[in-house]
Parts: structure tokens; sequence; C-alpha cells
């Protein structure tokens, strides 16, 4: 009888230590920012940070355009393209698989390189549009 409360406390308690997927998004995107945030520019683009957005289940990054794709004219022409380039790249990067299974949201925010406070593209990507 000892052996079984023993036992079960013992399941109790690593039950309770495991966190929820909300709580590891926040923790391992904070992380990630914190050790890799500002990544360096690939492609005349650079991340300034990725964060969990709890009120919408969202996971938010933010980006930087630099050099020649720092052009809003270029960008408004190609938006459907760039668009369709970000989902792509979302429905295949597997890192995301737990977050796209629970139906997160994921928004992805450019901001110009040489004016931070002009937002170029703020696309949003919800279940129905990944599945």
């Amino acid at each position: 009888m000892k052996k079984i409360l023993i036992l079960s406390g013992i399941i109790l308690l690593f039950g309770a230590c495991q966190e929820s997927l909300e709580d590891r998004a926040a923790r391992e995107l904070s992380d990630y920012t914190k050790k890799n945030c500002p990544t360096p520019v690939i492609n005349d683009q650079q991340m300034d940070s990725v964060v969990y957005e709890p009120a919408t289940h969202t996971i938010h990054s933010y980006y930087k355009l630099l050099n020649k794709v720092d052009n809003e004219k270029v960008i408004k022409a190609n938006l459907k393209q760039i668009r369709a380039a970000q989902l792509k790249d979302l429905k295949k990067n597997t890192w995301n698989k737990a977050y796209k299974d629970a139906g997160f949201v994921f928004r992805y925010t450019y901001r110009s390189g040489s004016d931070p406070q002009k937002v170029l593209v703020d696309e949003t990507f919800t279940q129905k549009d990944y599945k």
C-alpha cells in the first residue's frame, strides 16, 4: 500500500510539471529571440524577433527588409507572390508542426530597414490557410 501511495505521488508530481503548449510556445520563442535575434541578414532580410501572443494564439515574427528589397513599390507590386511564398514556407516547415496541429495563427510583419515605423508587409495565416 505504501508503494502504491509513493508511486501515485510521483505520477502526480510529474503530471503537474508538464507545461501547456501555450507556455511552451512563449518560452521557446522568447529563448530563440534572446539567443538568435537579430539574425544574420539573408537575402536582404533580417529577423528582429518572434513572440507568442497568448490572447490570439499567434506566433508573430518580426522582420526588417534591407537594401534593394526595402522598396515599398516593389513590395506592393509583388504582394500576392510574397504571401504565396510565406504560406508555402509555413506549410513545409516542420519546427512548427505541434503549433499548426493545435491551430495556432502565424503572423509575419516586415518593416523597412530605412524607416522602421513603416510596415511593408503584414500577413496573417490561420489554420484554414495552412491545412
